[in-house]
């Protein structure tokens, strides 16, 4: 996965554009030649098309499109001036949801078959100077077989949504490097491996790794094609490692003889301790809350302006742990949770998957989650790796799965095995929810999905899955929703009591409830109802106070999201899921204040 560089063709702004529900630009092979004026076919040519913005989302740009699942083109005409010699081309897309077909100059580069993560393709055969004309084929259909599957939580909003260019980078290079820090032995450690590639057959890269404010360096020849691992101990005067309060980042960089990579950076350890997660030595509590990448004039696509807006809304929550649910977001937003010092939580979107360990979904998901882990790896403020959201075992009842040869089990595996083989610098968790053995609920499946439990204080809860699962994890996550006012004091014991053996930090990854954000008659204790969604938060956090073993608390959400499946008289029709503290267009509902005040009280009891 490349890092950025300096030498490179921006390909954000203004495309052309159109919806494609007959595939008709497939049918005709638009990449290679327009429609003229004097015949039928091809019946397009670019005046034809829609102007769009990239990064953008279809659902977004169009209101006719605001619900369209379908088939899409995207192209653009731009200039090359000059290919540097000795160079290699790349065409990098940091986000195209679902699957992309991608053609330069009437050529086809290559297709990516899944949305979110990046992905690049080498294009210098293709690329000439003087015009050229990209065409990008996108589909967003939601299938069974892709990951997310036939439904989700949030609009699947389709389009390139993240950002293109074209790099250039020298035939021999550097692709990336990782960092991770350790404290040991009162020194500090900052470890370092680099990664070195050539397409002429080179097979030593000569570099110099440096830090200039803390005057480290670091000269070596890396092997091309393998991990080049070297590390420096300092005195922990030396270096003002990052936190929440100081997110000191230092510029890094690596020199090559015909390039200069460069990154902000900030070095921290992030572990755990028996029940406790320990950033930088030091225990810390995750005071969070719930995000989508969901803006309200952009939809899924981040803005620096958005972003912002957000980081706002959570700090006046009183936050310091978003957790950035369902999907990979895009790379700005990990440098600019780096910047705030806000800690933040990545996941891929295994959610609602009972056969995530067949194929084509255990490559897609385990892909996904490579490419991510790639791009995000010096984010100093991401500390968690979510390998899934509410997926459980493989359809059978809970607890029916006796080891991790079955089922879902193998795919949580090799995602855990991936992500420490990749980064054993962050936590690996999973949103955990339903799957327990009840004596009133015995014949829960993961087909059930958001089926909460109705008897709670009959019931006496068992971990659904094997022990080994649980030593998966590094910290146990649980989305803990109940159905009524007065159920959350006896679910969050049951669900510590169920836990507590395995001695490690628990943490509520998703509750709340939701409501309106209209003056309503209706009686307080509906469903949608302001002060009945007040009782059940207040509930919940009061609940908190009680339990040191839970180190992270994380309400459902921050805002309200759209999503076609929500149908119900507290969002009037817009199809909107009111999870949120704020609506839509990010103005406060009533919650706002319920949570923000939660939150104070919690860090009082906690002395933070």
């Amino acid at each position: 996965m490349f890092k950025t560089r300096n030498s490179f063709i921006d390909l954000n702004g203004t495309w052309k554009f159109n919806p494609d529900p007959y595939q008709r630009c497939r049918q005709q092979s638009w990449w290679k030649q327009e429609g003229d004026n004097s015949g039928f076919f091809p019946c397009f040519n670019m005046d034809g098309m829609w102007d769009t913005q990239v990064p953008s989302t279809w659902k977004k740009e169009f209101e006719e499109l605001k619900w369209y699942d379908g088939h899409a083109n995207y192209a653009r005409d731009f200039d090359v001036n000059e290919i540097p010699v000795g160079h290699e081309a790349f065409l990098c897309i940091d986000s195209a949801t679902y699957r992309s077909e991608v053609y330069l100059n009437g050529e086809h580069v290559g297709n990516h078959e899944w949305a979110y993560s990046p992905f690049q393709f080498k294009v210098t055969d293709l690329l000439q100077e003087g015009n050229n004309r990209i065409f990008v084929l996108i589909d967003n259909f939601m299938q069974e077989d892709r990951v997310p599957g036939i439904r989700t939580d949030w609009n699947n909003d389709g389009g390139l949504t993240g950002s293109v260019r074209i790099i250039f980078v020298p035939k021999s290079y550097i692709e990336n490097f990782r960092t991770q820090t350790v404290l040991e032995d009162d020194k500090v450690k900052i470890q370092v491996e680099i990664f070195a590639q050539s397409t002429e057959g080179e097979t030593t890269l000569d570099y110099e790794f440096k830090i200039d404010e803390l005057a480290l360096s670091h000269k070596a020849s890396a092997k091309v094609g393998e991990k080049e691992k070297f590390e420096f101990v300092l005195e922990p005067s030396q270096i003002e490692l990052w936190d929440q309060e100081n997110p000191k980042l230092y510029n890094t960089s690596i020199v090559t003889a015909t390039e200069e990579l460069n990154d902000e950076i900030g070095y921290r350890e992030i572990k755990t301790e028996g029940e406790k997660i320990l950033l930088n030595g030091e225990e810390i509590r995750l005071y969070g809350v719930a995000v989508h990448s969901e803006f309200p004039d952009t939809g899924r696509v981040p803005t620096a302006e958005g972003i912002e807006l957000m980081l706002e809304k959570a700090r006046e929550l009183g936050c310091n742990f978003l957790r950035c649910a369902h999907y990979p977001y895009a790379e700005e937003f990990g440098k600019a949770m780096d910047r705030a010092g806000m800690l933040w939580w990545e996941e891929v979107p295994v959610y609602w998957l009972p056969n995530v360990h067949q194929e084509p979904q255990l490559s897609i998901a385990l892909g996904m989650m490579r490419e991510t882990v790639l791009r995000d790896w010096n984010r100093a403020s991401l500390i968690f790796w979510s390998v899934s959201n509410e997926c459980a075992g493989d359809g059978t009842a809970a607890g029916s799965n006796s080891d991790l040869t079955t089922g879902n089990y193998p795919y949580w595996t090799k995602a855990c095995t991936q992500i420490r083989e990749l980064d054993p610098s962050r936590l690996i968790s999973s949103a955990d929810s339903g799957h327990r053995k009840t004596e009133a609920n015995k014949d829960w499946t993961p087909d059930a999905g958001d089926h909460f439990d109705t008897e709670i204080a009959k019931e006496s809860w068992h971990p659904g899955h094997p022990d080994e699962f649980y030593e998966l994890m590094d910290v146990l996550g649980a989305n803990l929703y109940v159905s009524n006012p007065g159920d959350n004091p006896i679910a969050t014991q049951k669900f510590v009591d169920m836990l507590k053996r395995f001695n490690k930090p628990l943490m509520i990854t998703e509750f709340g409830s939701m409501s309106t954000t209209e003056e309503t008659d209706r009686p307080e204790t509906d469903l949608g109802h302001p002060v009945r969604h007040e009782k059940i938060l207040r509930e919940a956090y009061a609940t908190y106070h009680d339990h040191e073993e839970i180190v992270g608390y994380v309400p459902w959400a921050l805002m309200d999201c759209r999503v076609p499946m929500h149908w119900r008289w507290y969002n009037r029709g817009s199809g909107t899921f009111a999870y949120g503290m704020l609506d839509n267009n990010y103005q406060k509902k009533y919650v706002f204040g319920v949570v923000q005040q939660e939150i104070a009280k919690l860090r009082k009891r906690f002395n933070d």
